[in-house]
């Protein structure tokens, strides 16, 4: 009985530490993983920092799915998306087996901006949804509300790995209108109803306007002058003004598809201007 009472002991002894071990283990990889937001710039205030790691931690535990902002000064020979890329796996981010994420860089020097998926990111963000996913955090990092502009993208990607997830990525078919797109709609809309309706009376008129005439229009203006009562001497023409119309020029995008990492990996991303 003793020594069956000493095995017992033994086992949970061995069982126990064995419990701490693995605790301690999971502890020391917690605290020792790279941050999902990398700041090289010193963007963000130390509040705004925490508040977007948190956030960034929140979508990609939910999701099993990394989700990285990264912030350097300059990029190198590499395009943004490309620099992005490696940068995720330099760091070893990459959830699960497949090694799932994706990463929003920015390079402050000359305003570039880099986004690139991988393992199950390549399903999720389409070449369309890519370009529905540049609306929705874009307008905040050109206007300089960077904390604004990187909290709207980890909410976007958790909004894009639900439907993902729900088997209906978003791709040609199924990208929804932004609420500016959709008031663009309806001025149209409601600027079209106005236009018809002003175009039906004025025919309306001409048509009452015709039936009350009883001299024909002349097509010429000197139907309605008497002869030799009007001498032009001199006549010249006066350059008054001109109209001159501008277009922003768009920045062109590098990516939009698939590529390959400097490790071989099969990605997707493009890169841009902010």
């Amino acid at each position: 009985m003793k020594k069956k009472d000493r095995d017992k002991r033994l086992t949970s002894g061995w069982f126990f530490l064995l419990i701490v071990l693995l605790a301690l283990g999971a502890s020391t990889s917690c605290a020792t993983a790279a941050p999902r937001y990398i700041d090289e710039v010193g963007l963000l205030s130390p509040t705004q920092n925490l508040e977007l790691r948190q956030r960034l931690d929140q979508v990609s535990e939910a999701h099993r799915f990394d989700v990285v902002v990264a912030v350097v000064r300059d990029l190198d020979y590499r395009a943004a998306h490309l620099y992005a890329a490696d940068l995720f796996e330099d760091r070893g981010f990459g959830y699960g087996p497949g090694e799932d994420g994706a990463i929003l860089l920015l390079a402050m020097a000359e305003r570039d901006f880099g986004f690139a998926a991988l393992g199950s990111g390549i399903g999720a963000f389409t070449p369309a949804g890519q370009e529905y996913l540049d609306k929705l955090f874009l307008p905040d990092l050109r206007e300089d509300h960077y904390f604004e502009g990187f909290l709207a993208f980890a909410n976007a990607v958790d909004d894009f790995l639900v439907m993902a997830d729900g088997g209906t990525p978003y791709d040609s078919g199924n990208i929804p209108l932004l609420a500016s797109e959709r008031r663009a709609y309806q001025l149209i809309a409601v600027g079209a109803s106005l236009f018809i309706a002003l175009l039906a009376a004025l025919i309306t008129a001409q048509i009452a306007k015709s039936q009350l005439k009883s001299i024909r229009q002349q097509q010429y203006a000197h139907d309605y002058m008497r002869k030799d009562s009007l001498v032009v001497a001199t006549s010249r023409d006066i350059f008054l003004y001109r109209n001159v119309t501008r277009q922003k020029k768009e920045q062109n995008k590098k990516g939009g598809g698939s590529f390959t990492t400097s490790s071989g990996r099969k990605a997707t991303g493009h890169s841009g201007k902010f």
